[in-house]
């Protein structure tokens, strides 16, 4: 099965959610563990952004020292609205035991909770929120490099004035003053911004019920569960 196919994984978390094998490992798992309700009126605490990557790394990041690669910016900070829109509340020992299953048992809880709007609305706000910062990082990336295409513009003028073409001490200097301030755009500005949401955005799911998200030792598992919940944003 593709893992993008969104129609796909709604199908497949539909068979595993009703699944006997599956309804036997929860009932033997959480005997007495109370259902998993939905409480407008409480919100989880969102920890403002700390110094990502890569989603969700990420979870996912990229290299710092190639100008050309813009590709995995950082993601927004959900705003306010957002996180009113976490609003199902979770019960400390079930989101501890929920840290340590597998993928294919993570699947049936990803399915339960998909049936929720409120849940996949979550997800395409967080999305969007994302896109929309990765967008300002890039136009910031581009206004750095327009600014050096502007000098080397002025340079090549003088040049001409003089019947003469850049030299190579000039390009140097130039290049290394790109170089060296998109990677200073990179250290404190990307970096930081996608660090803290991936971290906060780790914890908002968490909060929403999807499993294994917090584990560091769960990185896999994250990667392929951060796939399914991708194929739910379509």
């Amino acid at each position: 099965m593709d893992i993008n196919d969104s129609a796909g994984i709604r199908a497949l978390l539909e068979q595993l959610e009703t699944s006997q094998a599956w309804q036997d490992t929860v009932a033997s798992s959480h005997p007495n563990d109370p259902p998993h309700t939905v409480d407008p009126s409480s919100a989880p605490s969102v920890a403002p952004p700390l110094s990502v990557a890569a989603l969700l790394s990420q979870l996912q990041t990229g290299s710092q020292s190639e100008i050309a690669d813009i590709q995995s910016d950082p993601v927004a900070t959900p705003s306010h609205a957002l996180q009113s829109s976490l609003s199902i509340s979770s019960v400390p020992r079930e989101v501890d035991s929920q840290r340590s299953l597998t993928f294919q048992q993570a699947l049936p809880l990803i399915a339960s909770q998909s049936a929720n709007p409120r849940f996949c609305e979550t997800l395409k706000s967080m999305k969007k929120e994302q896109d929309v910062l990765e967008m300002k990082l890039s136009d910031e990336r581009k206004a750095i490099l327009s600014k050096y295409e502007a000098r080397v513009q002025v340079a090549k003028t003088k040049a001409s004035m003089i019947g003469s073409g850049i030299s190579r001490h000039e390009a140097n200097m130039l290049l290394d003053a790109v170089a060296k301030e998109l990677k200073q755009f990179d250290v404190e500005r990307v970096l930081p911004a996608w660090d803290g949401l991936a971290l906060q955005q780790q914890e908002a799911l968490a909060q929403v019920g999807v499993p294994t998200i917090t584990d560091a030792t769960k990185r896999k598992e994250q990667q392929k569960i951060m796939q399914v919940l991708e194929g739910l944003m379509v």
